[in-house]
């Protein structure tokens, strides 16, 4: 489905984005998986998805953008931007420090309007460019203890649906995925397996979502099937914003 294309993503060697990859190499394309911290479990990704495909691995920080701008002026084709890195730091907001704040909104915000300021010119050159940024189920749902969190997810949306009318004359296509909360092994540690049955019998479906759901959406968006759809959410939720 993606022969002789290239896509970058960011995360992309450890859960949702770790899935994102390896199934944009499933379906033929070349990908570049931007990592900044974990090298181990980067380097990891790397023996394991290159079995697959032309994978490779960058270390650099999304919210710097001289490094950005150096990973973007190495690559000579990019057709798929995806946006999946994403930090939480959860408190009560008297209680979080301006640090904690900035950091949180910079990883999750700015860093995605870094990555797409320096990935333009490359998707410019694309016949079918497209631009996936991923958000949260909390872009659309309050929850207190996690406003930095919630906030930035709600102004990626915003964020997709400008850059969505400013590159539209490029034939850009820019839209977001929202997932609920995910099996990946960062949520195996944070929650205890009885916690992860409690929350899975919460949604609709009675399960939590799998990292293959919210690359099976981000496979779908950046296919020729959805050319019309721009600048939509696509919730990955099973129906938990319903309840």
């Amino acid at each position: 489905m993606f022969k002789n294309k290239v896509a970058l993503v960011t995360g992309g060697t450890s859960g949702i984005g770790y899935g994102i990859s390896k199934q944009f190499l499933e379906n033929g394309a070349k990908v570049i998986a931007i990592y900044r911290n974990d090298e181990k479990k980067a380097i990891n990704a790397k023996n394991q998805l290159s079995k697959l495909g032309d994978f490779s691995i960058i270390n650099a920080d999304i919210t710097n953008e001289n490094q950005i701008k150096k990973v973007f002026s190495s690559i000579s084709q990019l057709d798929y931007l995806v946006n999946c890195a994403g930090i939480s730091n959860e408190d009560y907001i008297d209680k979080l420090s301006l640090n904690q704040i900035k950091e949180t909104l910079d990883v999750n915000l700015i860093g995605k309007i870094i990555c797409c300021r320096c990935a333009l010119p490359l998707l410019k050159k694309s016949k079918s460019a497209v631009v996936i940024n991923i958000a949260s189920r909390f872009a659309e749902r309050p929850l207190p203890t996690c406003i930095p969190y919630t906030t930035s997810m709600a102004a990626i949306v915003m964020l997709s649906k400008n850059l969505a009318l400013e590159w539209a004359p490029h034939k850009i296509r820019v839209n977001t995925v929202s997932p609920s909360l995910t099996l990946t092994p960062l949520t195996k540690k944070l929650y205890t397996k009885e916690e992860i049955i409690e929350t899975a019998k919460k949604n609709p479906l009675n399960r939590l979502g799998e990292v293959e759901d919210t690359a099976n959406a981000v496979m779908f968006l950046c296919s020729d099937k959805a050319s019309y759809i721009n600048g939509e959410n696509l919730s990955v939720n099973g129906g938990i914003l319903l309840v």
